[in-house]
């Protein structure tokens, strides 16, 4: 006998329409502009935190050169303005009266000018010319930062520094202030309207930066005077 065998149906064949190819590519080419859009947006935050860091550090740097040029102001090379104001004999030494001195220590100087809304000066000892002094300017110009180092010589009068001596420290500045503190008074900015009763012991230096769509920065350091 011959067996028949029957045949079996054929099964359709498994797949994916047109259409579900056409909503698998546009879920994908979402997810790639999300994706990319959040890549951008990190970048974008990394380059603003890396500039943000290089501001900082030139500020920091700033601060750190002014300071050591207070470090290096000079103390008793100079005769101090306040000799002049000693008391005459027969006063009375149970109750010396306040004699004024100067806010600023001997070497330093404040001043406030037409073209530079601010500007300090100090002499201070030259590291590479022992024996030797100059005369350091401060100012802010145009919004741009400046130093300026006179030549290191070892007789008075100190030579001013030149244009030549300049240098550009930062650029982008908003203000550059200094504040002096008198002990039992506080803080009094520079420069001061006449005598104080005791000489600064400290000063305030402040740095603010303005960005084109942003608060103002500003970075403030306190050095004590000796």
């Amino acid at each position: 006998m011959k067996r028949t065998g029957r045949r079996r149906p054929l099964r359709p064949q498994s797949g994916f329409t047109l259409i579900e190819v056409m909503i698998a590519i546009v879920i994908m080419a979402v997810l790639s502009l999300i994706a990319w859009r959040g890549l951008d947006s990190m970048s974008r935050a990394n380059t603003q935190l890396q500039a943000r860091t290089e501001e900082t550090a030139r500020l920091m740097r700033a601060l750190q050169q002014i300071e050591r040029d207070l470090t290096w102001r000079t103390t008793t090379e100079l005769p101090s303005a306040a000799m002049d104001a000693l008391p005459k004999d027969g006063a009375p030494r149970d109750s010396p009266p306040q004699i004024p001195v100067s806010l600023l220590p001997v070497g330093m100087d404040a001043r406030r000018l037409n073209q530079t809304p601010f500007l300090i000066e100090l002499v201070r000892a030259a590291p590479a010319a022992p024996g030797s002094w100059q005369r350091v300017q401060w100012w802010l110009q145009s919004g741009t930062l400046y130093r300026a180092a006179g030549p290191a010589v070892a007789d008075y009068p100190l030579p001013a520094p030149q244009s030549a001596d300049r240098v550009a420290v930062l650029e982008g500045i908003d203000s550059f202030d200094v504040r002096a503190w008198e002990p039992e008074q506080g803080w009094r900015r520079l420069p001061a309207a006449g005598l104080a009763r005791a000489p600064a012991s400290g000063l305030e230096i402040t740095l603010s930066t303005r960005r084109s769509a942003g608060p103002v920065m500003q970075y403030r350091r306190v050095i004590a005077l000796e």
